[in-house]
């Protein structure tokens, strides 16, 4: 008969020891997963800046437009006003002429007709019409 030798009980080191590995094995396990998912993370989250800057240098582009816009509204309105102004000033001095005509004051329509002239030449000339007295 042969003799067979069997193997004794695993001694309780062994049995520690196998169970450090495996839960070492565990940890190291947890921890790609934690840093795949951190790495999943962290490129999810610079796509997520990356749509922000360009939505806030859309937002920086229309805010430019709307100012640019804005400016140019004002220049219009300063036009239109300045427009206006010398409209007054050439109808005050139109009805001024018909009422010193009316008036028989040929000298004073005379003078208010020459004053009416030199506004308008400075309009032509693009210069702002000059307030008359």
């Amino acid at each position: 008969m042969d003799l067979m030798i069997k193997p004794s009980a695993p001694c309780c080191n062994v049995s520690k020891s196998k169970h450090r590995k495996q839960r070492k094995l565990k940890k190291k396990r947890e921890r790609r997963e934690t840093m795949g998912l951190l790495k999943t993370d962290m490129v999810e989250i610079g796509e997520g800046q990356k749509r922000i800057r360009e939505g806030q240098r859309e937002i920086r582009q229309k805010f430019e437009e709307i100012e640019s816009e804005c400016r140019r509204l004002k220049e219009e309105t300063m036009n239109i006003a300045s427009q206006s102004d010398y409209n007054q000033i050439r109808i005050n001095l139109m009805l001024g002429i018909l009422k010193a005509r009316q008036d028989n004051d040929f000298a004073r329509a005379d003078h208010l007709t020459r004053l009416l002239r030199e506004e308008m030449k400075k309009q032509e000339q693009g210069g702002k019409a000059g307030l008359v007295g």
